[in-house]
């Protein structure tokens, strides 16, 4: 496993991260998710990036359990601002007491996704934020939080800064190690950069995004702030397209002509697509972590399998011209 350097922290992270958001949920059981934390920890990785809300912070947890005894090494990454609704809340209940039969009923799940709206609303007060971080120390089972991270934050909250106080507050507490956000678009991390006090930014970074889309990580470079990437995988839109494969905030017919475009390339077949992706994003300038959803170790394997494979600075100069020639026609047939 590689380690990089995690911005103006003095820490060292492991390149990939596993991404917690699916731990305790209904995708998989308890036993497999904690047989996958383990295996990971063997394997290296020492980033675990989670939130409230996962799994009804089932996902927190899980990690607490597994790590409450090897605390300093690992470095546990958690957000917060989305908050159940009274529907949200029955949910929760109603999923937890039909889980076994839920997970059989991928209609069910599919609808429940289409829920977040209704289900969930989202809160950064001051009074909010406090109650979040001593919520999730009791459920990681800890009295530090590595990382602390805004949740998707509209950009006029961002734009305000006026979370800033009460995250020193709890920073100068001991509560939390760093504090940072997890941005909803690449877009938001310019906003993110003119805190001095946030440490680390988190954004979707993918084959799929323009190189005007990828410069801000250049900028985040400079001003020693380190970049959490999700999204590696563009939500598995290059690790299995299809026609039919709609993923939100990928434009379904535009990013699967990208794909293809990208499985036309020579480099591709002598590995998957979604070992160049990764690669891809790792090797871009200012990204600290990539972290890939994990829920099972068959994940994990995928995910690791071939991720240390540098790709050439000739491999990299054909995928940049293939996008570039493929954003060009993109514009030409508007």
């Amino acid at each position: 496993m590689e380690y990089h350097r995690f911005g103006n922290t003095g820490l060292r992270v492991s390149a990939i991260g596993l991404g917690c958001a699916r731990l305790g949920g209904l995708h998989t059981n308890d036993k497999e998710a904690l047989a996958t934390l383990y295996s990971a920890f063997d394997r290296g990785i020492n980033f675990y990036d989670t939130a409230d809300t996962y799994a009804q912070g089932r996902s927190e947890k899980l990690l607490g359990d597994v790590f409450k005894h090897r605390r300093t090494s690992v470095f546990i990454a958690t957000k917060a601002g989305y908050r159940p609704t009274g529907v949200g809340r029955l949910g929760a209940c109603v999923r937890e007491l039909f889980a076994p039969t839920i997970r059989l009923a991928a209609a069910l799940r599919r609808q429940s996704s289409r829920l977040r709206p209704v289900t969930e609303t989202q809160c950064f007060s001051a009074q909010y934020l406090r109650t979040a971080i001593e919520a999730s120390l009791r459920r990681l089972q800890t009295d530090y939080l590595d990382l602390f991270q805004l949740h998707s934050p509209p950009s006029s909250v961002i734009d305000r800064g006026e979370f800033i106080d009460i995250l020193e507050q709890a920073k100068a507490q001991g509560k939390i190690r760093y504090y940072g956000i997890s941005c909803r678009t690449v877009a938001d991390v310019k906003s993110c950069l003119l805190h001095p006090g946030i440490s680390v930014v988190q954004a979707p970074v993918n084959l799929l995004q323009s190189e005007n889309d990828l410069s801000v990580l250049t900028l985040a470079k400079r001003k020693n702030v380190a970049v959490i990437a999700r999204q590696p995988l563009a939500s598995g839109l290059l690790l299995k397209p299809a026609p039919r494969l709609k993923v939100r905030h990928f434009p379904a017919t535009k990013n699967i002509n990208r794909v293809k475009t990208l499985q036309s390339l020579e480099l591709v077949n002598r590995r998957t697509l979604a070992q160049v992706a990764l690669q891809f994003v790792l090797q871009l300038p200012g990204v600290s972590v990539a972290i890939a959803g994990m829920s099972t170790r068959e994940h994990l394997e995928e995910n690791l399998t071939g991720s240390t494979e540098l790709l050439t600075p000739s491999e990299l100069a054909r995928i940049y011209a293939a996008l570039r020639e493929d954003q060009v026609e993109e514009l030409q047939n508007r």
